[in-house]
């Protein structure tokens, strides 16, 4: 099968939201795992939106008569570069197709200070591939969700929506935990008014980006009891169940989470390239990283 990189367009948006929302369904269905996408539609939104974003490099492979046959896409909106979605349409034999998707988006990626992507465990086709092109696993994650109990107000705590002013200080806490900012996706969700924060003392001390969703939901907070309080307070000012990633070996804030309602539903492995350093507080990913 001949096949070509090219960039993607507004037109592709369809045919990748079928093969994103297909793709990762034959995977997670395959391993007995609950769906990313819970729809076509849902998959092509979010696939549509990274086409069209310009500092999102999008990609398809194309087969014969025009025929695409998978997509990538590589968020070139911060100093550290996040790779994905990534699918490859189910029905086809993989013949290297993933791989050379892979490949445009690191060529495209030289010379960043990182670059770095989140990947179901369970799927060790996609591991073996992401290995041998020179990523490194560095931490486990569980995808929880649910809904804590309601719980009494803490009059210490100030937990609202984000606003714009707050940026410079989300930016300066999360890089102080990560040394990198990662402000220019924070400003993309601002649009949406999903973000949370969390303040004591009219001090910002947590904030995540889409309490709902944890593909999407990325923070930081300085403490684990601050990202409790940010977590308790979401629950309060959202009607959806809570969605977020946490790493493994955060084994009591895990138990927390637990006893307030939230359960497991997937395991993530973040794989880097380039500079990686061990955060210095406590965090949420979303699956770019």
């Amino acid at each position: 099968m001949d096949i070509t990189i090219r960039p993607a367009r507004d037109a592709d948006a369809n045919e990748c939201g079928r093969i994103c929302y297909e793709g990762f369904r034959a995977v997670t269905e395959r391993h007995g795992f609950p769906l990313v996408f819970a729809s076509r539609e849902i998959a092509s939104r979010r696939v549509a939106a990274f086409i069209t974003h310009p500092l999102i490099f999008a990609v398809v492979a194309e087969a014969g008569e025009g025929r695409i046959v998978g997509f990538n896409f590589l968020s070139e909106r911060d100093p550290i570069r996040g790779i994905g979605p990534i699918a490859v349409d189910p029905t086809l034999p993989r013949r290297g197709i993933g791989r050379r998707l892979m490949e445009a988006a690191l060529e495209r990626a030289r010379g960043a200070r990182g670059v770095r992507l989140l990947q179901e465990s369970y799927n060790l086709q996609s591991f073996a591939l992401y290995a041998a092109l020179g990523f490194e696993a560095r931490e486990t994650f569980v995808a929880l969700t649910g809904a804590p109990a309601p719980a009494p107000p803490d009059p210490e705590w100030e937990i609202r929506t984000l606003r714009e002013s707050d940026v410079p200080d989300c930016a300066a806490l999360h890089e102080r935990i990560h040394g990198y900012t990662r402000t220019n996706e924070l400003r993309d969700m601002l649009a949406t008014g999903a973000p949370l924060a969390a303040l004591k003392n009219a001090h910002l001390r947590a904030f995540m980006t889409m309490p709902s969703s944890w593909q999407a939901n990325h923070g930081v907070a300085e403490t684990d009891a601050d990202l409790r309080a940010l977590i308790l307070g979401a629950a309060q000012l959202r009607q959806e169940p809570l969605s977020l990633l946490l790493p493994v070996r955060r084994s009591a804030l895990i138990r927390w989470c637990l006893a307030h309602g939230l359960r497991p539903i997937r395991p993530m492995i973040l794989m880097t390239i380039g500079e990686y350093r061990e955060p210095g507080g406590s965090y949420i990913p979303s699956v770019l990283y």
